[in-house]
């Protein structure tokens, strides 16, 4: 039957009812004119949850927490000009992470590219550099063959994005007024549903091409199993462990590792390398013949030096074959995915066992230096940051979700967090590391768990993201976030320009002197000032009945803090 519509409407909703028809779900959209029709088509289509942002940056940063919870691809809606730029900062941490997000950006025609008309920038792949797909549709036009090319652009962008390569893909929908769905532009006989593609995606799986490197594996007298941040399933870990346990094999955890917190926890897992390798005895022990290493390259930079001295060889496995190896020594790349290297390795291969003790010596190590950390650091006074990780540690409830946010809170909790059997779930922005849109991933994930989720934030990183606050009133996310305020960059009194004294202040460190609370209470969340550990631990208690967010406030003295922690390491040194 013959039908009047919009051709844009009409185009738009075909792309929605075709992503819907892939399994996606939801949809952060920003508000705007040009995305008018896919705003729209997205509203009208009851398939998907969605958050309408306002902030694009946090809007990007909010959809990546979805995806990191759920595992499956999100959108982004925004509308043309510089808000297309806002979502940069989340895209390129998605890129790094490999986490699906696709993008969807309203433009005007491309005949008005450099021509001066009003909000109209050059979008064409404008995220080139940290995506891993870019579609232009064009304009839309009411045929049968430019409608069926847009069902199989967008399944191939999804099958990207999902499967072959995963990663953001950016659509990019150029469109011509008039946009509203009822200025009615043409007819048509066909409905949307006469074009959609069935849920058939394209896989790749890739190859293993481990053939060379057994003889490596069975001639190495030590060997070493390293474990990125990355989070993996439980398969990985069972045979991660059953490896470790046959061949006696110590396993170093990344500092943000959800392994440290897995409920089978036993002595192999080593979790404090970031302080150890400040110690010379440590990195002489340390010395050995083969690491292999499992996602991502560790952060530390104690590690990251270990790794980039080591005369060991060096073997890296991650299901893409991407390098991760900031020290450019390493000899192999396995493209496979890491639980089945693992059962490869673990049924057919032995690595030597070492009859010396040397396993025993470096979980002597490990035990030594917890000693030193309940001396020191988990008996300091309240008020000094290290001791924060492990007094939230023990409050939060088993398998909850933790996100950390970079700069001084990431370094601390890689420092000194203990090992326990919590089953936490840990969270990071750790691609690309910055400290924008903390809070937005953090609600992201909360929104999505039926777990309490909690995030352990600075006050600068607090202060870049404050637009999330209203996202969590809206949405009624009851986020719990530790605030750590040393009002300004503490990071910068670890760093060597803090010897600068001269601009070091005013510079670097950037204190605010704000009053959070106030800030906090007029975007309708809780707010909490810590005044003890036993207080503070309370507080976490309270928080997780708490219908709304919350936000407790621990001020810290950074001066202090890093005093205590040197304290820490120079004793752990001798």
């Amino acid at each position: 039957m013959k039908k009047f519509i919009n051709h844009n409407f009409f185009w738009s909703s075909l792309f929605v009812e075709q992503l819907s028809a892939f399994g996606v779900r939801h949809v952060c959209i920003s508000p705007g004119s040009r995305n008018t029709p896919l705003s729209l088509a997205f509203a009208e289509n009851k398939k998907f949850k969605k958050y309408i942002i306002i902030d694009e940056r946090s809007s990007g940063f909010f959809a990546l927490g979805i995806a990191k919870q759920t595992s499956k691809p999100v959108v982004l809606v925004t509308t043309s000009g510089t808000a297309v730029a806002e979502l940069y900062p989340a895209i390129i941490e998605t890129y790094q992470q490999r986490i699906p997000l696709i993008i969807c950006t309203a433009d005007r025609p491309s005949f008005l590219r450099n021509t001066g008309a009003n909000q109209t920038i050059n979008q064409e792949n404008i995220f080139n550099n940290h995506i891993r797909s870019f579609i232009d549709f064009g304009l839309p036009q009411i045929n049968d063959r430019r409608l069926n090319s847009l069902c199989k652009k967008t399944v191939k962008g999804i099958s990207i994005c999902n499967s072959i390569n995963p990663g953001p893909v950016h659509f990019n929908f150029p469109f011509k007024k008039p946009l509203e769905p009822n200025t009615f532009t043409e007819e048509i006989y066909h409905k949307t549903s006469d074009y959609i593609l069935e849920n058939k995606l394209d896989q790749k799986s890739p190859k293993p091409n481990n053939i060379s490197l057994f003889g490596d594996i069975q001639s190495s007298n030590k060997a070493i199993l390293l474990v990125g941040w990355d989070n993996y399933d439980s398969k990985f870990y069972t045979e991660l462990i059953k490896l470790s346990k046959k061949n006696d094999l110590p396993i170093l955890v990344d500092g943000t590792s959800e392994l440290r917190f897995h409920k089978n926890s036993f002595p192999n897992l080593i979790v404090n390398n970031s302080s150890l390798l400040k110690a010379k005895s440590y990195q002489k022990l340390l010395e050995t013949d083969l690491i292999i290493q499992f996602g991502n390259a560790p952060t530390s930079q104690t590690v990251l030096k270990y790794l980039e001295t080591t005369t060991a060889i060096k073997i890296q496995v991650n299901e893409f074959g991407d390098r991760k190896d900031p020290s450019r020594n390493c000899g192999k790349i396995i493209k496979q995915n890491p639980t089945g290297f693992l059962k490869d390795i673990s049924h057919s291969f032995e690595i030597k066992k070492i009859k010396n003790g040397w396993l025993e010596q470096i979980i002597n190590a490990e035990v030594k230096s917890e000693e030193l950390k309940n001396k020191i650091i988990n008996k300091s006074s309240f008020g000094l940051e290290p001791r924060i990780t492990n007094e939230l540690l023990s409050a939060i409830p088993n398998n909850s979700n933790l996100l950390i946010s970079n700069s001084t809170p990431i370094r601390d909790f890689d420092f000194f967090a203990s090992k326990n059997s919590k089953g936490v779930k840990v969270h990071t922005n750790r691609g690309a590391s910055g400290i924008d849109g903390i809070i937005s991933t953090a609600s992201g994930v909360a929104s999505q768990s039926k777990q309490k989720t909690f995030l352990l934030i600075g006050d600068l990183a607090f202060y870049h993201n404050l637009t999330a606050l209203s996202n969590l009133a809206e949405y009624k996310i009851p986020l719990v976030i530790i605030l750590i305020n040393n009002n300004g960059g503490g990071l910068f009194n670890m760093l060597p320009i803090a010897r600068e004294k001269k601009h070091f202040t005013k510079i670097f460190t950037t204190p605010l002197d704000l009053d959070y609370s106030k800030l906090i209470k007029g975007f309708g969340g809780n707010h909490h000032l810590a005044k003890s550990w036993k207080h503070f631990q309370q507080l976490i208690k309270n928080a997780t009945t708490e219908k709304k967010f919350s936000v407790i406030e621990i001020k810290t003295d950074s001066i202090k803090s890093l005093e205590m922690r040197k304290k820490y390491w120079k004793e752990l040194a001798k």
